[in-house]
């Protein structure tokens, strides 16, 4: 997903070659964008609730439950791109969560929150990540997280950071 109005992408293949592209995105002015990305395994989630809702409702966007695209342009709500490849030793992650603000009448909050599960692998160990934040008309806002997580007996409990990234409020038009 694009962050910017013009856009580029690169991506690191196999072997150490790689490859770039420049996109023109107009339409990122109806948009808001929420981005988490980190490397390794981090036990990161990024979490969205729309309009009130609750966990594991209809209105709760992450990666279990990310909608498509249509949700977007439907007037529905917003959706959740996940990037990277579990099979590729400390590879790098993100998650984009993608809301149609200026597709919608609608008149409400949406909440997001970035998780951190404590695994077995993760617990005790120093873990970074990088939150990023796009609205319509505004620069970029990016804000990095390096935080020790728990100790081992809290395998399974989750942190709950919701300072990393600013709800939107959405006012009718």
């Amino acid at each position: 997903p694009a962050l910017t109005r013009n856009a580029v992408f690169i991506a690191e293949l196999p072997g150490g070659a790689g490859a770039a592209a420049i996109a023109t995105v107009p339409e990122i002015d109806n948009y808001d964008r929420a981005v988490l990305q980190w490397q390794g395994e981090t036990g990161l989630q990024l979490h969205a609730l729309e309009f009130g809702a609750s966990y594991d409702s209809d209105g709760h966007v992450w990666s279990a439950a990310s909608r498509t695209t249509d949700a977007a342009l439907d007037g529905q709500g917003g959706f959740m791109t996940s990037l990277g490849e579990e099979s590729v030793d400390n590879a790098y992650y993100a998650e984009v969560y993608t809301f149609p603000s200026g597709l919608m009448d609608s008149i409400g909050e949406v909440s997001l929150s970035v998780e951190a599960e404590i695994l077995p692998m993760t617990c005790g160990r120093e873990i970074s990540a990088q939150s990023i934040q796009i609205k319509p008309g505004e620069p970029p806002y990016a804000l990095d997280l390096t935080m020790t997580l728990p100790g081992c007996e809290t395998v399974g409990e989750f942190l709950v950071l919701k300072n990393m990234l600013e709800g939107l409020t959405l006012a009718s038009k």
